[in-house]
């Protein structure tokens, strides 16, 4: 309506245009009132074509390795959304940063987003991360050789709430152990190393390209990788606001496409290019080296996958059986938390 009273203007210079706020008087020559119109659709054009801005926490983990490359290789091209990747440190402030809406989604820890989800926070997962991706590691002198050798030892965990310490669980009981017969502690992923190499802990589990630096370092050994406890499990999951999705329908389809087409770009440069174009990635986004980035993912190429990123009811499953069974989760609703029409959409996989 605006467009046309302005070309009626055009064309009659005593005409006027009425906007909410105000009216504007044309007149002038004809050329002038070009001008003017030419103006108000640019601003008007820059207003309807505006990208949705979306902030996007994580880690520097090779867990959320799609965010990097989806950022690296396709921002710029979006028409619908523009993400803004927030890098944390420790999964606590991540998870504060979503629940007072500092950030839009974030790539988190499952038993975590899920417990979240159960205490009231409105979120959805819409994508997995990854499957796979962590280890068990233990110091390089250690004599630890099975679950049983854990009996009594200090190991440290990213978080009470997560899918390592669900898994640690799991792998105990497979030898009579728990828990229970441990001494977890909470350190944050980039310190494990240390704390390994400084004797405070025997051994810990964290996702890689940790794991793989301590190996290369010559400071631990790789007990068991996760992988090996529970195939192509669910860890790490891609979550967003409820708002947020419900606003922006569009602008979630085209990145969930994007984050689907990084991970068939990962496992492509894994396997034609033994990563070659991956590092240059990760040392941008998370300051990684290219050693343990590269050992990390490709020895053996299924430590840590992302070609399969459905976020589907039976894997999730598994992660609630074995946190509930860790007694680290209370049960989910899944179909409630599970929003998967944008990976069934897409045409990216």
């Amino acid at each position: 309506m605006l467009i046309a009273e302005f070309g009626a203007a055009v064309f009659n210079p005593h005409s006027a245009i009425r906007t909410p706020q105000s009216k504007i008087f044309i007149r002038g020559s004809t050329m002038k009132r070009y001008l003017i119109l030419l103006g108000l659709l640019l601003i008007m054009s820059t207003n309807v074509f505006a990208k949705e801005t979306m902030k996007v926490g994580y880690l520097p983990i090779l867990d959320h390795l799609i965010l990097p490359v989806s950022h690296e290789r396709e921002n710029e091209l979006f028409k619908e959304v523009n993400v803004e990747p927030k890098m944390f440190k420790k999964w606590d402030e991540l998870a504060g940063a979503i629940k007072a809406g500092a950030i839009d989604a974030a790539f988190i820890l499952s038993p975590l987003a899920m417990d979240m989800f159960n205490s009231g926070v409105d979120i959805r997962v819409v994508l997995l991360g990854h499957r796979n991706g962590s280890a068990i590691t233990v110091a390089k002198d250690s004599d630890i050789r099975s679950a049983k050798g854990l009996k009594d030892k200090k190991i440290a965990i990213p978080h009470a709430k997560a899918t390592h310490t669900a898994l640690l669980d799991k792998y105990l009981r497979g030898e009579g152990l728990s828990l229970k017969d441990v001494k977890t502690t909470v350190i944050a992923p980039p310190d494990m190393r240390n704390a390994l190499a400084g004797g405070g802990i025997d051994a810990f589990i964290v996702a890689d390209p940790w794991s793989a630096k301590a190996h290369l370092d010559g400071v631990g050994k790789i007990l068991v990788l996760t992988k090996d406890i529970i195939p192509d499990h669910v860890e790490c999951i891609v979550i967003a606001r409820s708002g947020f999705i419900k606003e922006n329908p569009a602008a979630m389809q085209e990145w969930v496409d994007s984050l689907i087409r990084a991970g068939k770009f990962i496992e492509s440069d894994k396997h034609k290019n033994n990563a070659k174009n991956l590092v240059p990635i990760v040392k941008k986004y998370m300051g990684q080296d290219e050693a343990p980035v590269r050992e990390a993912l490709i020895n053996p190429y299924d430590r840590i996958t992302f070609n399969n990123l459905e976020p589907d009811i039976p894997s999730f499953r598994k992660i609630v059986d074995i946190s509930m069974q860790a007694g680290i989760l209370d049960d989910v609703k899944l179909e409630a938390f599970i929003d998967s029409r944008f990976y069934k959409k897409s045409k990216a996989k």
